[in-house]
Parts: structure tokens; sequence; C-alpha cells
């Protein structure tokens, strides 16, 4: 079977996109990711590549699409018709039976460029969050079948057929296997509290910020207490400094290939509430807090959140608590509520379970079933295969 992935744009559409590919090339299928020029794109697909050798997989780069207001509708539409030609131009080489489209601007040309080709291509789209975003909610009018991380999310595509497979996690990470020696791997200390803060794959200059108010409160943990800190690239050394003059002990990251160490390393997190964190925090059974993105479209990360706040498997802090108020007392609220769970061994074991019941080990292979599934289901795509 011939698969094309699109699922480009940021690591939370990639990383679950890498992770199907991978688990469909051990069935021997062939795979073709569609990824954008975005350098996190680029990078971590090169990083991915370099642990893999395959011939049946292949990938080509689609212009970005995303559409910022209705002023910017002619440039969007301009974009979006370049990126459907390239799209077919890649099917027309490559010839797949089925499309999945993960989610954001990648989906929409993959999906709509695979139904002009007049049913000779399966369509199927995967949404990680608790609400769709705008590209899955257009396209998922037309698709064949749609997959959701979770179930609450099914109902915004009512008359679609549905089924809740869970959101992917990349092989590294699959099962939370503990890295037994990943503090000494990162340069931490075995004996210290340990705290990662992860903003997502390209660190969140809020979360960098806060972090830089909340040290101060933190004083009486300087011995205690270390930090696993992904920060993005433009704010690496700021974050660098901060830790150091408060005197902690810190490994600070602009990008982190290899997630398994810091997730291992740690004993709770700060992160933000994207379905890929959240996925990956639960199959490590990390206690969180949460800080939502509040420009998330349709604020989709506080409804993630929530998911696991109910759960009992985090706490949330909105951003505007970690940014409001007089600049002395800016960290205060992150520093109590880290105190909080530093502080309590019982309630950390219990946020851990909580958010251990949330993962879904077997994502990738229920999409890869569902996959298979749909191409079966598809008279036109067999015949035309049969024609072949």
């Amino acid at each position: 079977m011939k698969i094309v992935i699109a699922c480009g744009g940021t690591g939370g559409h990639l990383f679950p996109g890498l992770a199907v590919a991978e688990t469909l090339l051990t069935r021997t299928h062939e795979v073709r990711v569609l990824i954008s020029e975005k350098p996190v794109d680029q990078t971590a697909l090169r990083n991915w590549l370099s642990r893999r050798d395959s011939t049946r997989f292949g990938s080509a780069t689609i212009a970005a699409v995303g559409l910022n207001g209705w002023r910017q509708l002619m440039p969007f539409c301009s974009r979006l018709g370049r990126a459907i030609r390239e799209c077919t131009g890649a099917y027309n080489h490559f010839g797949p039976e089925v499309v999945l489209g993960m989610g954001g601007f990648m989906s929409a040309p993959a999906v709509l460029a695979a139904r002009w080709r007049r049913g000779a291509v399966a369509t199927v789209i995967h949404e990680s969050n608790a609400v769709p975003g705008k590209a899955n909610r257009w396209v998922g009018r037309f698709v064949d079948h749609v997959a959701v991380g979770l179930p609450e999310c099914a109902t915004f595509f009512d008359g679609r057929p549905v089924t809740v497979t869970g959101t992917p996690v990349r092989t590294a990470l699959a099962g939370g296997r503990k890295v037994a020696d990943a503090r000494e791997r990162l340069g931490l200390r075995r004996d210290r509290l340990t705290v990662l803060i992860a903003g997502g794959s390209q660190g969140a200059r809020a979360l960098n910020e806060a972090m830089g108010c909340t040290l101060p409160w933190l004083l009486e943990w300087r011995e205690r207490v270390q930090f696993v800190h992904v920060s993005g690239t433009q704010d690496a050394d700021m974050v660098r400094a901060a830790y150091e003059e408060n005197g902690f002990v810190a490994c600070v990251m602009e990008f982190c290939h290899e997630m398994e160490l810091a997730y291992s390393a740690a004993d709770l997190a700060v992160a933000r509430a994207g379905a890929a964190s959240l996925t990956e925090l639960a199959a490590y059974g990390l206690p969180t807090v949460l800080v939502p993105l509040p420009t998330a479209a349709d604020n989709h990360q506080w409804h993630n959140a929530q998911i696991f706040v109910r759960a009992g498997a985090a706490r949330l802090l909105e951003q505007t608590e970690l940014t409001t108020g007089l600049h002395a007392d800016r960290g205060e609220r992150l520093a109590n509520a880290l105190t909080g769970l530093l502080g309590d061994d019982a309630a950390r074991t219990r946020m851990a379970a909580a958010a251990r019941s949330l993962a879904q080990p077997d994502a990738t292979e229920q999409i890869a079933n569902l996959l298979e599934r749909v191409v079966h289901a598809q008279p036109e795509v067999t015949q035309l295969r049969q024609a072949a």
C-alpha cells in the first residue's frame, strides 16, 4: 500500500505523523510525508532520517498555507492553489492509495488534491485536540474517515465516520520507557528533584520569561531542585543566564532531539497543553502544571488541559497569571504551584497515576489499521490498482 502523510507545520503535527510513518514502514508499506519549508520541519525530518534507512520512505516540501484574517484572503488563495498543485505533482509521481492529513495547514491542500483525483485516493484526517482546528473542520466534511485523539472531539465531525485512535507518540517515547541514565546524559545530578519546562518544539517565550521571574521565589529549593528547559532558539541565552544568576543547576536546550531523556529525568513538568505534548506527558506519567497557549485557535489548548485537570493529572495556570501584576510579584503563582508539588510526594504519585491512565500507547497501530481498512473499503481504489 502507498500512503501519503501530510504532517508539517509544527512538532505537534510532524512527530505524530512520523510515528505513523514508522509503523507503516514496519508493515512494508510505502510512505511519503509532506512537510513545510519551516526550519522545525526540515531539522526534525533530517534528524529522524539519520536514525533510519528505508528505500520505501520519501518526503516532499509543500508551500505553507495559513489564513491570518480575511485581509489575507487573496494571498491565502494563491498559496493554497500552489500547495494543491505541488501535492498533485507529488501524487502523480508516487501514486498514493490513501492520504492522511495530521491537521494544521498541511492537511487542507493534501486532502483537496486527493479528492480531486476522482475517487482514486482515499482520504483520512487525524485531529489530536479536544476542539478541532480550522483546516480539519473544513476538510473533515468530505473525507472518507476521521481519526480523533480524544473522545470529546468526535461530536465536531457529526455525519462522518469517526474512530477514536488516540494521538501517536514518537517511537522513542512509546510506552513511556524510562532511560535509566537520563540525568547523567543531560549533565544533571541524580539526587535532585527535576522540573521539565517544555513550551513545545520551538519553546515558548511566555514560559521562558515566567521562569526568569519564578526562580527568585524558589531560592530555598536551590540545593534540592534542578531543571531541564527546552527554550527555543531565540531565548536560550536569556534562559541560561537566569538559571546561572539564581544559582540553579539546569540543562537548557534550544531544541531537544531526544525528549525521552527529558521526560525520563523529570519528576514534574511545566508545559503548554498541545495535544502531542499531553500525549507524551501521559505516556511518562508526569505530573504537570499546564499553561495553555491563550492564542491557540478556539482556545483548544485550554480545552485539552481541562481533560487532564479533571482526571487529576495536572494543575492549570492561565498565562495571564504568570505575566500580570507588579513586576516584583511576577513568578509567585508559578512558584507556589511548583513548591506545592515538589513538597508533596503523595500528590505527585497520584497525579502520575492519573496521567498514565490517559495514555493511549497503541495509537499508531490503531491509525495504521484504520488506513488499511479505509483503502480496502474503497472499490474505486481497488479497481484502479487492478487495472494498472
